[in-house]
């Protein structure tokens, strides 16, 4: 990859009015960075992908006025591994693995519904898959891969020859409050710590998609405790997760807690945050994306 010192690489699949306006856009963005700051802004790197501007990376980059890039630099403030594929495959390259700099989520490669649940099960003790031949029930089959909200709910057991391919099976959690209202944690993940918390409401018919009704900020300690949080640090340290958005269900019949799905590449905040919480919550976002880096090894890479 050239070095690119000032611009952003855009695929070549995209229309070349685009990949100048977007270049047009980011040095623009740069020199008045630049020009307020009295110098050269701290710059991000994330790769392969460039994040979008709907993206939590960016607007947390927007907030602290730091440069985010996936093109190569010289003394980035922080590298990651920013590749919107449940499995991925890119190879880091040489000026990124070799950065004397942190380096966010380089392993963090396979984030799979039956990967997640390994790591669940060893870091909770518990999982939510069941085998779908011998489970009697209402259960949820979902697809393996991140970002389909694809889930729906069957009844067990199935014969072994109706079993899909690329395919998981769950326990249906029962994740509804005092009033019958459906509702998921996201939790936002920052280098070992949870500083942000969301709950964000679904109707009964669109449970499994990611279409809510209603959202606000949370307390941490409200949604979670000392365990849980706990728990979490174990499982996303076992999935090489630095930096990521969770969602969580809280199942109201055992009070378990059961983390469905990890995200490391999460637009946000949610769309249907108040503005007054979107604000707050970006800020968090942002104190405590500084904290991490300013406060961690660049040899402690993940």
């Amino acid at each position: 990859m050239r070095h690119n010192r000032y611009g952003v690489n855009v695929s070549r699949q995209t229309p070349w009015v685009e990949r100048l306006m977007k270049n047009v856009r980011h040095r623009l963005n740069l020199l008045s960075m630049s020009f307020a700051q009295r110098q050269r802004p701290p710059i991000i790197i994330a790769y392969p992908d460039l994040p979008s501007r709907r993206s939590a990376l960016h607007k947390i980059c927007k907030e602290l006025k730091w440069e985010l890039t996936n093109a190569p630099r010289i003394n980035p403030k922080l590298c990651i591994r920013f590749e919107d594929q449940t499995e991925k495959n890119t190879p880091l390259p040489r000026w990124l693995t070799d950065a004397p700099t942190h380096l966010w989520n380089a392993n963090c490669r396979d984030i799979r519904k039956s990967t997640l649940e390994q790591s669940h099960v060893a870091a909770f003790g518990y999982g939510m898959a069941v085998d779908p031949t011998a489970f009697t029930g209402p259960m949820v089959i979902k697809s393996e891969f991140n970002a389909r909200h694809d889930g729906k709910i069957i009844n067990g057991p199935i014969a072994d020859s109706d079993k899909q391919q690329h395919c998981v099976y769950q326990l249906n959690i029962h994740n509804n409050d005092e009033t019958g209202q459906y509702f998921d944690y996201r939790l936002v993940f920052i280098h070992g710590s949870i500083p942000l918390a969301y709950k964000k409401y679904k109707a009964a018919q669109s449970r499994f998609t990611n279409q809510c009704t209603s959202a606000h900020v949370v307390a941490v300690n409200e949604a979670l405790d000392k365990e849980e949080i706990k728990f979490i640090g174990t499982m996303m340290h076992a999935l090489h997760v630095d930096y990521a958005e969770l969602d969580a269900l809280r199942d109201a019949q055992t009070g378990k807690l059961f983390v469905i799905d990890v995200n490391p590449t999460p637009w946000g905040p949610p769309a249907e945050l108040p503005d007054g919480e979107k604000r707050i919550a970006i800020q968090t976002m942002a104190k405590a994306f500084e904290n991490a880096i300013n406060g961690s090894n660049p040899s402690n890479r993940t």
